[in-house]
């Protein structure tokens, strides 16, 4: 296993062809900013063209925006005429910058600031997830949502893998983020032990959660064929949450779906989630 990490699946060094930008939507007007936060990134935008209701939008924040816009097609915004999507990515041409990911993604243990080795991945530094947070829910929420009538209480946070890991610590540890959270494919195996304790700390909480992943998944690198079945990690720690005061969900199985095509693969499920009253 050793090395696996920095080989990683092909899917992570592609860049993002983003022709949902290129071609346009009859839906909803596309657009993109760099913001110099942090160590830079990319905000993507999908705002609807019709005006908005007196409350203002439904918004639906996803992680890894680069990929998520890379993935999102113009029938999948036309599902959800009225939600605005802000993509939050890197300032990258790639669909993934990993090491970012890795450090933004993945929640501090310990004293301090929290920042550590990754003991996955070697050369990667990790534990940036509330650092990442005060930025997410700081800086770039105020670029995303200058100028547009946004509804404060119906705020979504979507993550796929790393992303999802992140949704379920911010679900945890500052649930008065968002409204509502999305976890695909959470990262579970990265650090078990921590997630769990993250979660036996947690207030009681009662904001919806949406969990999904495939029955054909397996950890980016490993040997051998994918599994039968969703991971046995997820889906217990899923039902552990579910006897945590306030966290009530069961997680959708994705028939069929390897690790990457659980991304798209939640769309139908996370968009009318995101965009409901």
């Amino acid at each position: 296993m050793a090395g696996l990490g920095r080989v990683g699946p092909d899917h992570a060094r592609r860049d993002a062809a983003l022709e949902l930008l290129r071609n346009g939507s009859a839906t909803h007007d596309l657009s993109q900013k760099v913001v110099a936060t942090g160590p830079g990134h990319r905000l993507f935008l999908a705002v609807p063209k019709a005006a908005p209701p007196p409350l203002g939008w439904p918004v639906l924040y996803m992680l890894d925006g680069n990929a998520a816009f890379d993935f999102l097609t113009a029938a999948d915004l036309a599902r959800v005429p009225g939600l605005v999507i802000v993509g939050v990515g890197y300032d990258t041409e790639k669909q993934f910058s990993r090491e970012l990911r890795t450090l933004d993604f993945t929640a501090p243990d310990g004293p301090g600031d929290g920042l550590r080795a990754d003991h996955v991945h070697e050369g990667r530094t990790a534990g940036g997830a509330a650092i990442f947070h005060d930025r997410l829910t700081g800086p770039l929420r105020a670029a995303a949502e200058a100028g547009l009538a946004i509804d404060p209480a119906r705020r979504t946070l979507w993550g796929h893998s790393f992303g999802g890991l992140f949704t379920l610590y911010a679900l945890l540890a500052r649930p008065e983020g968002f409204a509502r959270y999305a976890a695909i494919s959470p990262s579970i195996w990265w650090d078990e032990a921590l997630i769990r304790r993250i979660a036996a700390r947690a207030a009681p909480a009662s904001r919806p959660l949406l969990v999904a992943l495939g029955d054909r998944e397996k950890r980016s690198g490993s040997d051998g064929p994918p599994p039968d079945g969703p991971a046995p990690a997820t889906m217990d720690f899923i039902a552990g949450l579910a006897r945590h005061p306030g966290h009530r969900t069961v997680p959708h199985v994705l028939a069929g779906h390897v690790h990457i095509q659980t991304l798209a693969g939640s769309f139908p499920l996370v968009l009318p989630f995101a965009a409901a009253d």
